[in-house]
C-alpha cells in the first residue's frame, strides 16, 4: 500500500507544473468510471519516437491522422514572443472503420472524430507528457447513452492504448474528472432550400462559415469529410448527403491557456474543437454540434479568473457566429430516434427612460439569451458593417464649392524614398536585361505578363520550343487556367534523383486578375534542384521565355536567391527534402489509369514519372484565399520514382510559390496541407 501511494504521488508530482492555479485533478494508477484521460510519462524528450507512432504505426490499428499541428509552441514564440515549453503537438486521430457505421446510430459520435493525441513537455522538466481522453469521458459529454456505441467505440481504444504502452513505455497513470458542467454541448439547426446541387449549398455556406470564423480570430484547424473517408464511405452513409467535423482553434485562447505563467498544457487534450455538421438527405436542415469550452475548464478543475473568462467567450461568441448565420440554437438530443426541439429563446426587454420610452440600440435588437439545463447563455447576433460614406474630396485644382480637404503632413520616415526615386528604381529592376535574373541577392518566382486567352498562350510557348503537357482549369469558375509545358532542358534537369519537380514549367492564364504569370525557371531549378542546380541550363530556358513573350516582369514575389535549396518558412517548418511519400508498390502508374483527378503523366529520362493532380472540391480552393495570382502551382506534381510516389510537403510548396505569405494568411489555410495529403494518398488506393 505504502509502494502505491508513494507511486501516485511520484506522478503527481510530475502533472504539478501544469496544474497550478487549479483544483488538482486526482490521478491513480488504473482507470474507474470518473476517468477523463490516460497519461504516458516518458523520461527525456519523446517527441521523435511519438511521431513515428502517430504519423505511421496506428495505421496498422486503423486509426489515422487528420491535420497535425506540430510544436504548437514555436507558433507562440513567433506570434507572442515567448514560451514555456519545450514541446506541444495536436496530433488529432480518427478511426474511420469505427466510426462510419456508428454514425447511422447516433450521429454526435462525430464530436470526437477526430480526437487529440497531445503531447507536451515544459521546458523546466525532463519528462515528456502523451495522453488522451477516455472514450467514457467523450461519450458521456456527448450524452451517448447507445449501448453499441458506447462499447464498440470504446472497444476500439484498447489496441490504441496497449500500442501506446508497448512503443513509448514510460509511466502510465489516469487523471479524474473534477466535474462535468451542467451544460455540455451547443447545439444548431440551419433550414435552407434543398438546391439542385447540394454541392454549391454547401460551397456557400462553408465559405461564409468559415469567413465568420476568421473575422473572430478563429482558426479552421482540421477538416474532415466522412464521406471521402474510405472507399465505401458513401455507401455507408447513404443517409446523409454530407457529413464533415471541423477542428477549430483561436491563438490567443491556446496561448493563454496552454502556456505562460501556470500554463496547462494538459488541457490540450480537448485541442482542437471538434465541430460536426450532416445533412440527412432530403431533410434541408444542416445539423452542427460541438462540445462547449466549459468541459475543458470544469473536468480539469482551471480556476485561473483569465483562463475562465477566456472560456466563457468562446462559450458566448461560438453561438453568436451560428445565430448570425441564421442557425437555430436546439437541444442536445440523437435526431435520430428523437424529436428535436429549439431551446427556449428570450429577447431581454428594452429599459425604458423615466418620461419617455427609449429606442432600443441595434445591439439590444439584436440580443438573445439561450436557456438550456437551467443555464444561461446570452448572445449577441453579429451585424453586418455599415457601408461607409464616400466624402467627396476636393483636390486644389479641383472645381466645385465643397472646400473640404485632406491635408497630409509634411513629416517622414527615415531613409524615406519618394515615389519618382521608387518609380526610377522599380523600373530598373523591371528592365528587359534582368528579368528573371539575380537582383541585388534576390529572385522573383514569378515572371508577369500582359493578358492573353489560352490559345495565344499556347501559340507562343509551341513558338519557343516548348511541348504542352496539359491545359486545365485551377478553379471551379475557370478564370483560370493552368498550361503545364516542357522541353529538352527541363527533362534533362528533371531526370536526376529527386529533381523530377522541376521537369516541367506551368503558366497561368489569369482571367481574374487580367494578367499571365510563368514560373521563373532560375527560381525553380535553384529551388527543386539542390545541389544539382545547373545555371547554364536555367538561363537557357528563361531566354527561350523572354524572347517571345516580350514585355514580362519579375513579380514582387521572391526569395534570396542563395538560400533557395533550404528554404523553410519558418524554423521547424519542412524544406525540400521533407518530401512525402504518400504511396508505395510496383502498380502505381497502374492505379492513375482512368482517374479523373489525374491531369497529366510526364514520363522522365531516367524512368521515372511526373503525375499532376488535381485536388478536392474544398482543397482546391485555398489559391482564392491567399492570391489567385501564384495559382500556377497546381495541378499538384506528385513524382513517382523507385516504386514511391512523393509530394514535395504541402508547408513547404505553398510557401515557397507564395513567399509573400504571411503566418497569418497561412494560418487561414491551416487544414489544406493535410487535405492535399489525403486527395492525393486517396488516388492510390
Amino acid at each position: 500500500m505504502h509502494f502505491i501511494t508513494k507511486t501516485i504521488l511520484s506522478t503527481l508530482i510530475l502533472f504539478l507544473p501544469s496544474l497550478l492555479l487549479a483544483k488538482i485533478p486526482e490521478v491513480s494508477k488504473t482507470a474507474n468510471e470518473n476517468s477523463l484521460a490516460v497519461f504516458f510519462t516518458i523520461k527525456g524528450n519523446a517527441e521523435e519516437k511519438y511521431n513515428k507512432l502517430v504519423e505511421e504505426k496506428i495505421k496498422k490499428i486503423n486509426f489515422s491522422l487528420t491535420d497535425p499541428h506540430k510544436r504548437v509552441n514555436d507558433h507562440y514564440k513567433t506570434e507572442f514572443g515567448s514560451t514555456v515549453l519545450d514541446v506541444l503537438s495536436f496530433m488529432p486521430v480518427v478511426n474511420d472503420k469505427v466510426v462510419l457505421p456508428l454514425l447511422n446510430i447516433d450521429p454526435r459520435i462525430a464530436g470526437f472524430a477526430p480526437f487529440n493525441m497531445l503531447i507536451e513537455k515544459r521546458l523546466d522538466e525532463e519528462n515528456t507528457h502523451v495522453g488522451h481522453l477516455m472514450p467514457k469521458a467523450m461519450l458521456d459529454i456527448l450524452d451517448i447513452k447507445d449501448k453499441e456505441v458506447r462499447e464498440k467505440f470504446t472497444a476500439s481504444f484498447k489496441a490504441l492504448d496497449e500500442m501506446l504502452e508497448k512503443e513509448l513505455g514510460g509511466e502510465k497513470s489516469y487523471i479524474n474528472i473534477n466535474t462535468l458542467p451542467k451544460q455540455t454541448m451547443m447545439n444548431f439547426e440551419y433550414a435552407f432550400d434543398i438546391p439542385d446541387d447540394i454541392d454549391d449549398f454547401i460551397d456557400e455556406f462553408q465559405e461564409k462559415f468559415e469567413t465568420s470564423l476568421t473575422d473572430k480570430k478563429y482558426l479552421v484547424a482540421g477538416y474532415h469529410d466522412f464521406m471521402q473517408s474510405t472507399k465505401d464511405a458513401q455507401e455507408i452513409l447513404k443517409n446523409y448527403d454530407a457529413f464533415w467535423t471541423y477542428s477549430l482553434c483561436h491563438m490567443e485562447f491556446s496561448y493563454n491557456v496552454f502556456d505562460t505563467k501556470g500554463a496547462r498544457p494538459d488541457a490540450g487534450l480537448f485541442a482542437p474543437c471538434t465541430m460536426y455538421m450532416y445533412i440527412l438527405k432530403e431533410s434541408g436542415k444542416l445539423v452542427i454540434g460541438m462540445y462547449r469550452l466549459h468541459n475543458w475548464s470544469d473536468t480539469l478543475g482551471i480556476e485561473d479568473p483569465t483562463r475562465v473568462s477566456l472560456v466563457e467567450k468562446l462559450d458566448k461568441e461560438i453561438p453568436e457566429i451560428l445565430v448570425g448565420l441564421g442557425a437555430i440554437a436546439v437541444e442536445n438530443v440523437n435526431p435520430l430516434k428523437e424529436a428535436v426541439k429549439p431551446l427556449k429563446v428570450t429577447v431581454p426587454a428594452q429599459k425604458k427612460k423615466a418620461k419617455e420610452k427609449s429606442a432600443p440600440t441595434k445591439k439590444e435588437e439584436n440580443k438573445q439569451i439561450i436557456e438550456n439545463g437551467g443555464e444561461t447563455i446570452e448572445i449577441i447576433i453579429p451585424q453586418p458593417p455599415e457601408v461607409p460614406k464616400v466624402i467627396n474630396v476636393i483636390t486644389k485644382n479641383s472645381s466645385g464649392n465643397n472646400t473640404r480637404s485632406i491635408k497630409f503632413s509634411k513629416r517622414v520616415p527615415p531613409n524615406y524614398i519618394p515615389r519618382e526615386q521608387r518609380k526610377v528604381k522599380a523600373q530598373a529592376q523591371n528592365s528587359s536585361t534582368n528579368i528573371g535574373e539575380v537582383t541585388n541577392g534576390k529572385i522573383s518566382t514569378y515572371l508577369r505578363g500582359k493578358f492573353m486567352d489560352v490559345k495565344t498562350a499556347q501559340k507562343t510557348l509551341k513558338e519557343a520550343g516548348f511541348d504542352i503537357i496539359s491545359t486545365s482549369p485551377v478553379n471551379k469558375k475557370g478564370t483560370l487556367i493552368s498550361i503545364v509545358f516542357t522541353d529538352k532542358t527541363l527533362m534533362e534537369m528533371g531526370s536526376q534523383k529527386n529533381t523530377g519537380f522541376i521537369a516541367s514549367l506551368r503558366l497561368l492564364v489569369n482571367k481574374k486578375d487580367n494578367h499571365i504569370s510563368i514560373i521563373n525557371p532560375q527560381y525553380a531549378a535553384k529551388a527543386f534542384m539542390q545541389d544539382h542546380y545547373d545555371e547554364v541550363k536555367a538561363k537557357a530556358v528563361l531566354d527561350k521565355i523572354t524572347a517571345k513573350f516580350t514585355g514580362l516582369l519579375n513579380s514582387k514575389d521572391k526569395l534570396k536567391f542563395q538560400l533557395l535549396p533550404k528554404y523553410q518558412f519558418m524554423h521547424g517548418m519542412p524544406q525540400y527534402k521533407d518530401m512525402v511519400t504518400v504511396a508505395r508498390g510496383n502498380d502505381l502508374l497502374e492505379k492513375l489509369k482512368e482517374n479523373k483527378n489525374v491531369v497529366f503523366t510526364q514520363k522522365l529520362n531516367n524512368g521515372a514519372t511526373l503525375v499532376g493532380v488535381k485536388l478536392g472540391r474544398k482543397t482546391n480552393k485555398f489559391t482564392s484565399k491567399i492570391g489567385t495570382n501564384n495559382a500556377a502551382l497546381l495541378p499538384y506534381p506528385v513524382l513517382i520514382e523507385n516504386g514511391e510516389a512523393k509530394i514535395l510537403e504541402p508547408k513547404y510548396y505553398i510557401s515557397v510559390m507564395y513567399p509573400l505569405l504571411q503566418m497569418s494568411e497561412f494560418m487561414t489555410i491551416a487544414t489544406v496541407p493535410g487535405a492535399i495529403i489525403k486527395d492525393i494518398s486517396r488516388i492510390f488506393q
